[in-house]
């Protein structure tokens, strides 16, 4: 062997070995993610009443359980109709016999909702970046729905600074913001 693929060897092993190192470190405490479901459903969550051994879950657990619950239930809906309809979408445009006019109107439909799904997990991911627990947004035509897990009310600035973040990824202006607590 060469000098030079001795060099490049050892130094993808010195990069496998941190990368192994990187991740022993992260998963040491496990990631702590409070909307990863399965946190969620953790035995840590489920209080035992030692007087007769059954598993009750505390008031605080229920609520936590349902506001996650709603999230998760709200995107999975979200997730199967957009699969569904994105699925027949790209049928008719890859079927022989549809007219010409009828897939470019499925083409263009179907490039509007993909990019409109993708603003969608952006908007979610960027409120999630200003501090909120959760985040859900739904684009209908020119008005976005967005709906925010906090425990209080929202304020008037971060009403708007919600609105800017929409706008911002979206450019629709029309904006109704809701809390679940």
């Amino acid at each position: 062997m060469k000098r030079k693929q001795l060099g490049i060897i050892f130094t993808l092993l010195a990069l496998i070995l941190c990368v192994g190192v990187l991740a022993a470190k992260l998963n040491n405490g496990g990631l702590n993610d409070p909307t990863d479901l399965s946190a969620v459903l953790s035995a840590e969550n489920v209080a035992v009443n030692e007087e007769n051994g059954e598993e009750k879950k505390t008031d605080d657990d229920k609520a936590t359980l349902s506001q996650n619950e709603y999230f998760f239930q709200a995107r999975s809906d979200r997730e199967q109709q957009e699969s569904a309809t994105i699925q027949s979408l790209k049928a008719l445009v890859a079927d022989e016999n549809t007219p010409k006019e009828k897939k470019e109107d499925a083409n263009k439909e179907l490039k509007e909702r993909i990019l409109r799904k993708d603003n969608e997990g952006r908007i979610e991911l960027n409120i999630k970046n200003k501090g909120y627990e959760d985040a859900l947004c739904m684009i209908d035509d020119n008005k976005a729905t967005v709906i925010v897990k906090s425990p209080n009310t929202i304020e008037e600035k971060d009403s708007v600074a919600i609105q800017e973040i929409v706008q911002n990824v979206s450019k629709i202006k029309d904006v109704i913001i809701q809390v679940q607590r």
